[in-house]
């Protein structure tokens, strides 16, 4: 008997120590939020997601997307007029930098004030410099998210103040920050720690913006990698938040959305911990296409397979979990059309063979263009070349033409007229005069 407990008990020493997860490697993350998406910056993969398409209150990180227009559409070293509607249009008791009525500041120094300390005033400021009105801006805004991807979403204000028609999701604002993080202007403007404004027509002193985001550098719960971020809160929206780090050549997003107090700051501290540590870059290899795994072979089978042969070399990578083997990865092919040029291009959706609690299932599609548009390019470029030869030629041949046409003109006209001149011939000048007729 007692032999028998000693091999019991060696058998559960052995299976803990052999076991190849952890608790903490089997399962998402645990997060307090709503809802919440990690998204790789680079390729859109998203990583983890928690109800990521359901439509939410942004409150202030809606000045993301009020931001990235102000850079497109304007030039920073403009100056803005406040105007009454600017000043006055927002709620009582919300974020503002008491900015007043013909008080002039700059396009960057209204952005800067939109995004450190989230002034509701002088995002209605930026509004009406871009577009010339609030509702004006407001439909830009709402084309801008469809271009970046956000097809949830929809804004009716430039500062994310409470509005019922004024919602967004996790995926969305994720998609808009991604977007957004391509403009350089932008990543500077969205990570600066602290900025003055100096003193203006109707403010002697300057003012002192400062980040409200605490995972920067300075802030409570500093986070190694943080680049930027801009925070939200309203009582119906609850705390928002929208965090981009960095390391080494990774590059993640994280949004939360209808958090309670510093579970913000919480949840993407740990989904961070979980794209950093638990990933790694895998190079994809994508199948060859056959009529097995392309959704449409019929009509498509031909063309889809001159398209994969040409750009099989090319590198896809993706982020994978640690515990999870790339054989386990799924490539599936759709020949879809091109709405702007109409021809066929090549979707492949890459996924894992089988739901996994370790990560997203979905890991994102790759669009593939045939790359025979470049060689027409460059055949375009030869028949232009072609073209400016021909040309070049057709004008030194009537070059040539003309001078010969000039050469006999001027001939013709000595032999009618006559041409008088000297010679000195053995010290004799010799006249030569016209010819008689």
């Amino acid at each position: 008997m007692k032999k028998l407990l000693t091999i019991f008990l060696g058998l559960i020493i052995a299976i803990s120590y052999t076991s190849p997860l952890s608790a903490a490697d089997t399962a998402y993350p645990a997060i307090e939020s709503e809802a919440a998406i990690l998204m790789d910056a680079r390729t859109g993969q998203v990583l983890y997601e928690k109800s990521m398409n359901e439509q939410l209150y942004p409150a202030s990180i809606t000045k993301i997307m009020t931001v990235l227009l102000g850079i497109e559409n304007g030039d920073l070293s403009d100056t803005i007029t406040m105007s009454r509607q600017a000043v006055f249009s927002i709620d009582k008791g919300s974020s503002h930098i008491a900015l007043d009525v013909g008080e002039q500041i700059g396009l960057e120094q209204a952005l800067m004030a939109a995004m450190l300390p989230s002034a509701n005033e002088a995002s209605n400021g930026v509004a009406e410099y871009i577009s010339g009105s609030i509702p004006e801006f407001v439909n830009l805004m709402n084309k801008r998210a469809v271009e970046a991807g956000a097809l949830h979403t929809r804004f009716a204000n430039a500062n994310g103040l409470p509005n019922y028609e004024h919602v967004t999701t996790a995926y969305d604002m994720a998609m808009i920050t991604k977007e957004a993080l391509m403009n350089e202007q932008f990543r500077r403007i969205f990570g600066t720690l602290k900025y003055e404004i100096p003193p203006t027509n109707q403010q002697p002193k300057p003012r002192y913006l400062y980040t409200e985001h605490k995972m920067l550098q300075s802030g409570k719960y500093k986070y190694d990698g943080v680049i930027g971020g801009k925070t939200g809160y309203t009582k119906d929206a609850q705390c928002t938040l929208v965090t981009a780090a960095r390391r080494g050549e990774r590059e993640l997003i994280v949004v939360v959305l209808k958090s309670l107090g510093t579970g913000v700051y919480t949840d993407t501290k740990t989904l961070l911990d979980y794209g950093f540590d638990q990933f790694t870059a895998t190079p994809i290899t994508l199948p060859a296409v056959t009529a097995d795994n392309l959704a449409n072979p019929q009509e498509n089978l031909k063309s889809a397979q001159n398209i994969f042969n040409q750009l099989q070399d090319f590198n896809y990578t993706r982020l994978l979990h640690k515990n999870i083997d790339v054989n386990g990865i799924v490539v599936d092919y759709t020949a879809v059309e091109n709405p702007t040029t109409k021809k066929t291009q090549l979707k492949a959706d890459i996924h894992l063979k089988n739901q996994s609690d370790l990560m997203y299932a979905n890991l994102g599609s790759i669009l593939m263009d045939s790359p025979p548009q470049e060689t027409n390019v460059l055949q375009s470029t030869l028949i232009n070349i072609s073209l400016i030869i021909a040309k070049i030629i057709a004008a030194i041949v009537i070059v040539l033409f003309a001078l010969r046409w000039f050469i006999k003109l001027k001939n013709k006209k000595r032999k009618r007229y006559g041409v008088i001149d000297t010679s000195i011939r053995s010290g004799t000048r010799v006249k030569y005069s016209k010819p008689k007729d």
